[in-house]
């Protein structure tokens, strides 16, 4: 479907503005909407996924009267590649120069996506000044089996593997039809044409046909998995001064498999967090219930 049929299927605004961010030796593909004027709140996306996820949600928050800008996270997008070692740190630390450049002094507002929900809690731990508040948005990092701790030789093996898997060529796909029937079979609560949105945007056409990821494979050997729960829950107590607010879906996701007692353990460790429920969302709460999730943090920044 061309770009611009699909856009309009879904009733999706391009940004008012696109550039490129020049922070902690690397460059960040940001997209815009809203007045350059406007007090400015960071979105960031999740993992593998891009700034122009946001292009359903941005306008809306804008509409709030906000300067809404959503980078492409490094290793992702446009944006620079990750490089190797540490990517975890120097991804939240882009985040937190991106909020210095843009905020003029002031701190920002962020609403983070999963990955991006973790990362701006990191923001919010370590350099509290730049960050106004923070709205995590399913974002509080895998079930407890995710971070089982394992023998120091399997881990070192098990990294070595994945670096050896990534270090290869990228699979080619023949079409974007072929790459949204992958990812429609992971996200399978996200619409098809929302899919086709996130794939048209999130891949590059390689020279002599066919598609890649535009995602740096180096990403996927570093998942979650090498440290332990209480690494993470030492990271949400960190967050001692920012406001928080947590929104996960009622229904069952990939990447929402966590229990109720399980997410209510989680927020416990965020110090200052409140944490609503979206009902008829699943993991991208933000697309499937975007004015449930406009509304709640409308009421929050006030």
């Amino acid at each position: 479907m061309p770009e611009l049929e699909l856009e309009r299927e879904l009733d999706l605004a391009v940004p008012d503005r696109t550039w490129f961010a020049e922070v902690n030796r690397t460059r960040l593909r940001v997209w815009e909407w809203g007045s350059p004027d406007a007090p400015p709140v960071i979105c960031v996306h999740g993992a593998f996924d891009h700034g122009r996820m946001w292009d359903g949600f941005a306008p809306r928050l804008a509409g709030l009267g906000f300067r809404v800008l959503c980078p492409d996270l490094r290793g992702h997008g446009d944006s620079g590649r990750l490089g190797t070692g540490h990517m975890w740190l120097a991804s939240a630390l882009d985040l937190a120069e991106l909020a210095r450049l843009v905020g003029g002094g002031e701190p920002v507002g962020f609403v983070g996506h999963s990955f991006g929900g973790g990362q701006s809690l990191y923001v919010a731990g370590v350099w509290p000044e730049v960050v106004r508040w923070v709205v995590n948005l399913d974002g509080l990092g895998p079930p407890a089996d995710q971070f089982e701790q394992r023998d120091i030789v399997e881990a070192a093996t098990n990294s070595m593997t994945a670096l050896a898997r990534v270090s290869g060529p990228p699979r080619v796909y023949p079409s974007l039809d072929d790459m949204a029937e992958r990812r429609g079979r992971v996200n399978v609560r996200l619409p098809g044409p929302w899919v086709e949105h996130l794939v048209r945007h999130g891949a590059a056409e390689v020279e002599g046909g066919g598609w890649v990821w535009k995602s740096d494979p180096m990403f996927s050997a570093g998942l979650p998995g090498d440290f332990d729960l209480a690494y993470l829950y030492a990271e949400f107590e960190m967050v001692t001064s920012v406001p928080v607010l947590v929104l996960t879906g009622s229904e069952h996701d990939t990447w929402s498999e966590m229990t109720d007692d399980e997410v209510a353990d989680r927020v416990s460790h965020l110090p200052t967090a409140v944490h609503r429920v979206i009902d008829g969302a699943g993991h991208y709460v933000h697309v499937e219930q975007p004015e449930a999730v406009l509304a709640a943090i409308a009421e929050f920044v006030r």
